[in-house]
């Protein structure tokens, strides 16, 4: 019988193809307004005018007449829309109109209503924000805000409610956003009337907009919304719980913070038990615990490190025990949670109270390899492996830090080329992510290996660029690890995918990455494609951050005139799309056979 493999790096899957196509025009026109930027008060009037508003015709044309698919035409859509921002933003500067800000986005707001007469989930985002800003510099700008406070207050969230409800109803895909900025505003509404002494509105607000949603949500079935809605609004009463606490125990610190500990994790507990009678068979069920018990274990965490001195060590030991023996043989819900809660606190102890005894790095790096392993063993939530896995990263940096403290900033190579090594050393595990099981610690290593990408970019752009700037680099590690994994990845994973003009392509495109010290990007894009493949949202979303924070810092790092700045934008963006075009066109259209 004959089937066809799926690869785990599928880069001739049409939705990579795609995001590669979204990605080129993004930077395109990305090129175009730093280029404008850059040299906007060198240029005529005439030009500053016209060109926002080019840019916006030729986005528009461009949705109409060279595009049919419907994620890059959104994408022209969205350009088309900060366009006409700009456009207004160039009016304003060149006449001087002396207008308020609030008028700007009012106008631009106005503006972009028409922009939604296909759904288009960058407008409507675009849209959320500029009203909002346009309507919180109203009352800003006007002294609206300080004259009628309580207008203002229930001004924002009335709005934010619409803009809710506009969502649900034609854009449901990001209501998770909108609870995430529900959220935002419970807290800061609770903040102010616990810590500002504000009025009962804030109080009232801070609990409206989480309610509203935890209603509709639990009306319509939707069980991972009700849960998260459910989860926001217990964070935010912890505010008051905490608040409580404080002014109880004031004068005993050690037992107001044991106290605290216990009582947020049973108030997230109490959550749980009311969604279980709420939403029976809910898969999500367990997220109040899991927030209860990481907040209370970090309360846990700072009790040890703080008062009970060297004692901390030997509980930290007995609660990392019983917590792998809980996880190990229970499956009950409160108990795995409230294991979790017990291995992050023993585990913060015995780490700072070994470095405080011994005050070295080396067997802090071995009790957190002791540590993943017995995360993997007793099978913890995918979550918590990848947790660890970035503990033992930040530790081996640390080790490298503290062998050359001395020589850091004075030009020693070692520390670069061992952070290198370190580095790839997680690098490699992407190859045989097939091997791990079971699959969702694959997860886990993806997104260790995203963190410690933006890590690695950021560390070298800002700080090590002018202090390792005479350093010569290493050759095998600077070349020749990006080689070996470069060469290993095609080998494993794409040869079956493309022919061997495309392979070859490849292998150019990462050569050059590869010679300029972009390739973190080659590796972001490979976890991009396992995401899709594996239509993991998670890993996809926090590749995308990756993408763009990674991006964002080798262009701020580059020692370049704008213009050849600008230039390089240009062609990356170029150099993507001719990409896309020949993993279309060259990949191998039979699949494999076993």
């Amino acid at each position: 019988m004959i089937r066809i493999q799926q690869e785990v790096f599928s880069w001739q899957d049409q939705k990579f193809v795609q995001h590669l196509q979204i990605f080129g025009f993004s930077l395109i026109a990305i090129s175009i307004l730093y280029l404008v930027a850059a040299n906007w008060f060198m240029l005529p009037q005439f030009i500053q005018l016209v060109t926002p508003q080019l840019l916006l015709l030729l986005s528009a044309l461009s949705s109409v007449f060279l595009v049919k698919n419907d994620s890059l035409i959104q994408c022209l859509h969205a350009i088309s829309g900060l366009m006409i921002g700009l456009s207004l933003a160039v009016i304003g500067q060149i006449y001087q109109t002396g207008a308020d800000s609030y008028l700007l986005f009012l106008i631009w707001s106005v503006l972009l209503l028409p922009w939604l007469y296909r759904s288009n989930i960058g407008i409507f985002l675009m849209l959320c924000i500029v009203s909002q800003i346009a309507l919180f510099l109203f009352f800003k700008q006007t002294f609206w805000g300080d004259e009628y406070p309580t207008v203002f207050l229930l001004s924002i969230h009335l709005l934010a409610l619409l803009q809710f409800l506009f969502c649900l109803r034609y854009y449901p895909k990001i209501r998770y956003l909108f609870i995430i900025w529900f959220a935002m505003l419970s807290v800061w509404n609770m903040v102010m009337f616990l810590y500002m002494d504000k009025g009962l509105l804030y109080f009232i607000c801070s609990l409206s907009l989480l309610s509203i949603a935890f209603v509709y949500f639990y009306k319509k079935n939707d069980q991972l919304c009700s849960v998260l809605s459910a989860v926001s609004l217990g964070i935010t009463f912890t505010l008051i719980i905490v608040k409580w606490l404080d002014n109880l125990f004031r004068q005993s610190e050690i037992l107001g913070l044991l106290i605290i500990a216990v009582i947020i994790f049973a108030w997230f507990a109490l959550i749980t038990f009311l969604l279980i009678k709420l939403i029976p068979n809910s898969r999500f069920n367990n997220i109040p615990l899991a927030v209860g018990a990481w907040i209370s274990g970090l309360v846990l965490s700072s009790l040890m490190l703080t008062f009970w001195g060297n004692f901390s060590l030997i509980m930290g030991i007995i609660f990392v025990a019983f917590a792998a023996y809980i996880l190990k043989i229970k499956q009950n819900l409160f108990l795995r949670q409230l294991a979790y809660c017990l291995f992050v606190a023993g585990q913060v102890a015995i780490l700072f109270h070994t470095y405080d005894l011994i005050e070295e790095v080396y067997p802090l790096l071995l009790i957190q390899i002791i540590a993943l392993v017995l995360a993997y063993w007793v099978r913890t939530h995918w979550f918590f492996v990848f947790v660890q896995l970035l503990a033992l990263y930040a530790l081996g940096v640390a080790m490298i830090w503290q062998d050359n403290a001395v020589h850091f900033w004075v030009g020693n190579v070692e520390n670069f080329a061992y952070l290198t090594l370190l580095t790839y050393v997680f690098y490699m595990g992407l190859l045989w992510i097939q091997k791990i099981q079971p699959q969702q610690y694959q997860r886990s290593l993806m997104l260790s290996n995203l963190a410690m990408t933006i890590f690695f970019v950021g560390f070298y752009a800002f700080l090590g660029e002018s202090e390792f700037a005479d350093i010569h680099p290493i050759p095998v590690l600077t070349y020749g690890l990006p080689i070996v994994w470069c060469v290993c990845f095609i080998f494993l994973h794409i040869q079956n995918q493309f022919n061997l003009l495309a392979q070859g392509v490849l292998a150019v495109f990462g050569a050059v990455l590869i010679y300029y010290g972009y390739f973190e990007i080659f590796i972001v894009l490979a976890v991009f494609s396992w995401a899709l493949m594996k239509k993991d949202k998670v890993t996809y979303a926090f590749a995308l951050l990756a993408f763009i924070i990674i991006l964002w810092c080798l262009y701020y790092s580059l020692d370049l005139t704008f213009l050849v700045k600008s230039l390089s934008i240009f062609i990356s963006g170029t150099s993507l799309l001719l990409l896309s075009l020949c993993l279309m066109r060259f990949k191998n259209k039979v699949g494999i056979a076993q």
